[in-house]
């Protein structure tokens, strides 16, 4: 399938990502991902301590969001990524920050979202005490942030289950991953990540649980380096890898944000971001990512 075709996943309607994933392939939407263009990306600076630097992707640097977000990192140099549109990426933004940073030399650097409403706690002395084996620093445990992430092998009744379930309590999380697993062998799909707090006691009947990890979510404290957050993700799923693949550390920092302030919750956002669960099994199914060392694919 033609990669301008398959480009309808992040601009077209929801009907049009239905068809897409009943008829492309793994392969076709994974070499789109990787192909697919940079949004236009604007750095702005505001000046400030520089020995932990807050990089903060926005969609407008003077909105709302940012100018709040401002004023919860005040005293801190804050590096806003400006970025929107149906090309915005927001490990090409967090990554671009972050590369950006350098040039100060911090001992970290936080990764924040704009919808940030307020910090509390001592971020620079939780920081002086971490290990230095540690390169991952989370907040204290939220719904939307550090957060604990089950992967399952979903049976068939689970699927069934939760595009009933969708629809009779329009929880749109579960309506569209329930339409869209009916082509889970098409996409290469073997297991899918689901936040535990949204499944509840159902995680039980949901097939076999392969994997449970912690997710940073929303906040993120890192040491400074070229890349983070690997690109081909498209606005879901690169802070889990990141979390996987880090030695991390769960500090008493709090963080309070807003809801979906920046994407939404709606079932066009879920639709859009399965995109994520299909390169999250490639990694797996290639051996890019290694869980426990726990094969979850047979060759």
């Amino acid at each position: 399938m033609d990669e301008s075709e398959i480009e309808k996943l992040y601009n077209g309607k929801l009907s049009d990502l239905y068809y897409l994933y009943s008829h492309a392939t793994a392969e076709e939407i994974i070499k789109w991902m990787k192909n697919r263009k940079t949004a236009e990306i604007k750095i702005h600076e505001i000046e400030g301590d520089s020995e932990v630097v807050v990089v903060i992707p926005t969609a407008n640097v003077n909105g709302k969001l940012a100018r709040n977000a401002k004023e919860v990192y005040k005293g801190f140099h804050i590096i806003f990524v400006e970025s929107s549109g149906p090309l915005f990426n927001y490990a090409r933004s967090v990554n671009l920050g972050v590369k950006h940073s350098l040039v100060l030399k911090p001992k970290w650097v936080i990764i924040s979202n704009d919808d940030v409403i307020s910090i509390r706690g001592n971020i620079k002395e939780e920081l002086s005490t971490v290990s230095i084996n540690v390169d991952l620093i989370m907040a204290s445990r939220s719904n939307y942030h550090t957060y604990p992430v089950v992967l399952v092998k979903p049976n068939d009744y689970f699927i069934k289950g939760m595009k009933i379930f969708g629809m009779v309590f329009n929880l749109a999380p579960a309506d569209v991953y329930g339409e869209i697993l009916r082509y889970k062998e098409r996409l290469g799909i073997k297991s899918i990540t689901m936040i535990k707090s949204m499944v509840g006691f159902m995680v039980k009947f949901s097939g076999e649980i392969v994997g449970e990890f912690i997710n940073s979510g929303s906040f993120a404290i890192v040491r400074p380096r070229e890349k983070v957050m690997d690109e081909t993700f498209i606005n879901s799923h690169e802070d889990l890898l990141l979390s996987i693949t880090s030695k991390y550390y769960i500090s008493k920092i709090k963080v309070r944000e807003m809801r979906g302030a920046s994407l939404g919750f709606g079932k066009l956002r879920f639709a859009k971001i399965f995109v994520n669960e299909i390169y999250f099994n490639y990694l797996i199914r290639a051996r890019v990512l290694k869980l426990n060392d726990k094969q979850l694919y047979s060759d």
